[in-house]
């Protein structure tokens, strides 16, 4: 009885490796996923400021429309990188104007 049961467990194991053991592995990939968009762009909407000016364009050297202060909320509809390779927001509220990515919560 004892060699019926060892038997029939030892035919249970076997099946069980080889019905794993038949199955293709998968292969890795051979490069990442693509990274969604979504993901690398920010979306236009509200943010903090960290406290900083909103320029007339996109460049430290322009003049100042607005300064912010530090937890200010400011509107921005797009963004750009410009010449000098910054990136600035174009900012509608509380003034028009451009903010440095560094003076607001959104990523550089």
């Amino acid at each position: 009885m004892r060699i019926r049961m060892l038997a029939a467990a030892g035919f249970l194991a076997g099946t069980a490796l080889t019905a794993t053991a038949v199955a293709p592995a998968q292969a890795a990939p051979t490069q990442p996923a693509p990274v969604q968009a979504a993901a690398t762009k920010a979306a236009a909407g509200w943010d903090m400021s960290i406290g900083g000016p909103i320029r007339s364009c996109a460049s430290a050297s322009c003049g100042v429309v607005y300064n912010t202060s530090y937890g200010q909320d400011v509107y921005w509809n797009y963004s750009q990188v410009n010449p000098a390779g910054n990136r600035w927001y174009h900012v509608t509220s509380p003034a028009t104007g451009w903010i440095y990515c560094a003076n607001i919560s959104a990523p550089c």
